[in-house]
């Protein structure tokens, strides 16, 4: 009997999940045939361009995104390269008059954030207003902020300026109390991600290039704000340190913001910007409307320069949005050197890093593309470090941002061993029986032995040292010289210009300039952007049905829409830490903007 009621019970069940997937699919497609058959929305007269981030991806909708209904709608997050394209069309619409900063960017890295902030900088040269407003700026909304001609702040208000900081957490203590303990193999002394598993405080090592990075980080953060608001990087500097910003009257009068406004007068303010009477309606268009108004995918041409546009964590397989799975990739880079159309390829690198292996892969198809005759250009983002470094490696050119966390040249390797946890704290104990002394090396329940140690040890040193050859080769450095800068140490994109490992500092349309004039293309060429990404709620179909790699892409939604995008990243770097049984080079922390 009680077998025959779990049977029952369970094909009730199965039965309820099959009829609820089939209307949430139902709903997928008639909603994704609902939004491609609308009509593009409009854009009125005197229309205010308004710009809500909740993250900011490098490829519009290459992000997972928590409002599983927004995804059935067809709705898709605006990538960064389609956000600055929709603010340089806007500049030359009649129709916008200007751009009103209401809303905080949430989760938007700084360099993102600074490729965003120069569009608006662009955007202003067209003599269009720029208004800011925030009654409380946290700092990366007045840094976006302070670009516009008028910044005001609300009653009772602050502007949170205070310089940049990393938040590094440890985790050994706990893992100590739990009676779990890592066994962890890493080659460079400033290869730091595993010092949360072996440490309780920062290392000398990895204090002193954090602290490098960020003062670099910080006076570009400076210099920007100080030019915008014609304050001095000095006082500016001051400011921070004494937190004017918390101080109401003294942030106006130190130049931070100009005035202290109620939500009212901002809105009058408005109306006369745009010439309409106080009892008229403003008409608001967010920045992805304007976008399917005016703007449609770059889809490249004969003479095609391809954008393949890599930003995640590196991976195995064909990955999930917003990551880098080596075989999506790999196949990616294939076609384009075997396109007749394509004839240069810039790779836009926004990586943390990954998977060694899958690093690896992806590094020969890049050097497949240049065997085919076609220039590979290296453009990076807010990171191109550790694995993110090797897949540019073998590039022509690469560029940075002044900005861009680059470097990290390293491995490590991670094996957690829980012979504590299950025999001291739960009362599980484990035997053995072996065919060979090696049958069960590497079990996590007991210690490992010296052996072990010394083959994980010799992987995770070779396949540095391959690392390093990757790196000698593409820079054309000699190979102690890559010993004396890799060392697993993190730059700036600017200090990384000095040391060699860039050749130049630039966004991605230099790159692309670039790109093209190896390629030997004259002005007349097309741009398009890659990987292709299916409709939205095509993607939540399929994993609705089972297909792809990923089978808890829906719960990665979810988590990451209760977590919030910055708290989502810290999670993130502490679970892909704890599964590191391959050999990883990945960024050791989470920078707090």
């Amino acid at each position: 009997m009680p077998n025959f009621l779990k049977i029952l019970l369970g094909s009730c069940l199965g039965t309820l999940l099959a009829l609820v997937a089939l209307v949430l699919i139902g709903s997928a497609v008639i909603g994704g045939m609902a939004a491609s058959s609308q009509e593009k929305p409009s854009v009125s007269q005197n229309s205010i361009l308004t710009i809500d981030l909740n993250g900011l991806p490098e490829l519009t909708g290459n992000v997972e995104q928590g409002d599983l209904l927004a995804s059935f709608k067809g709705e898709e997050q605006l990538g960064l390269h389609d956000v600055i394209r929709a603010l340089e069309e806007a500049a030359e619409d009649d129709d916008i008059k200007g751009i009103y900063l209401g809303n905080e960017p949430t989760g938007v890295p700084f360099t993102t954030l600074r490729s965003l902030r120069e569009a608006i900088l662009a955007f202003k040269a067209s003599g269009k207003f720029i208004v800011a407003y925030s009654p409380y700026y946290t700092q990366s909304a007045y840094y976006l902020g302070s670009v516009a001609d008028e910044v005001y702040m609300g009653p009772l208000g602050v502007v949170d300026f205070r310089g940049l900081g990393a938040d590094i957490p440890f985790f050994k203590k706990a893992l100590d109390q739990a009676g779990i303990k890592f066994e962890i193999f890493y080659a460079g002394d400033y290869k730091s991600a595993t010092e949360p598993l072996r440490r309780t405080e920062i290392s000398p090592e990895n204090r002193e290039q954090t602290k490098e990075f960020l003062n670099d980080l910080f006076g570009v953060m400076v210099d920007d704000i100080a030019a915008a608001r014609n304050v001095s990087p000095a006082a500016l500097r001051a400011a921070a340190g004494n937190m004017t910003g918390y101080k109401e009257q003294e942030a106006v009068t130190a130049g931070l913001i100009d005035g202290i406004r109620h939500r009212t007068e901002i809105d009058e303010l408005l109306h006369d910007k745009v010439g309409l009477d106080y009892d008229d309606n403003l008409t608001l268009i967010d920045l992805s409307t304007y976008y399917s108004a005016r703007l449609e995918r770059m889809r490249g041409g004969d003479n095609e320069v391809a954008v393949l546009i890599a930003e995640g964590s590196i991976v195995d397989g064909d990955g999930g949005l917003g990551s880098i799975g080596d075989r999506k990739y790999v196949n990616e880079l294939e076609k384009l050197a075997e396109d007749d159309d394509v004839k240069a390829v810039v790779l836009r690198v926004n990586s943390g890093g990954g998977s060694a292996s899958s690093s690896e892969n992806i590094w020969y198809a890049v050097e497949k593309v240049r065997a085919a005759g076609k220039p590979v250009v290296v453009s990076m983002g807010d990171y191109a470090a550790s694995g993110g470094y090797y897949i540019s490696a073998a590039a022509d050119s690469v560029f940075a941002e002044p900005t861009t966390i680059t470097g990290s040249i390293g491995v490590f390797l991670t094996f957690p061993v829980v012979r504590e946890l299950m025999e001291d704290k739960i009362g599980i104990s484990f035997d053995t029986v072996n065919t060979t002394a090696a049958s069960n090396a590497f079990s996590p329940f007991r210690e490992m032995g010296d052996p072990e140690r010394q083959v994980l040890n010799q992987r995770t040193q070779s396949i540095y040292n391959t690392f390093l050859g990757r790196v000698a080769d593409g820079r054309d450095l000699p190979i102690e010289r890559v010993r004396e800068i890799a060392g697993g140490r993190v730059y700036s994109g600017t200090r990384a210009l000095e040391l060699g490992l860039v050749d130049r500092l630039g966004g991605l349309d230099e790159a692309i300039a670039s790109a093209a004039g190896l390629a030997g293309l004259s002005d007349d060429y097309e741009v398009a952007q890659y990987p292709y990404l299916k409709p939205a709620w095509e993607q939540i179909l399929e994993e609705l049905i089972g297909e792809g790699d990923d089978d808890n892409r829906v719960a990665a939604r979810v988590l990451r829409d209760q977590l919030g995008e910055e708290s989502y990243r810290h999670f993130e770097l502490l679970r892909d830490l704890t599964r590191a049984r391959k050999p990883q080079a990945v960024l050791p922390l989470v920078v707090t903007f």
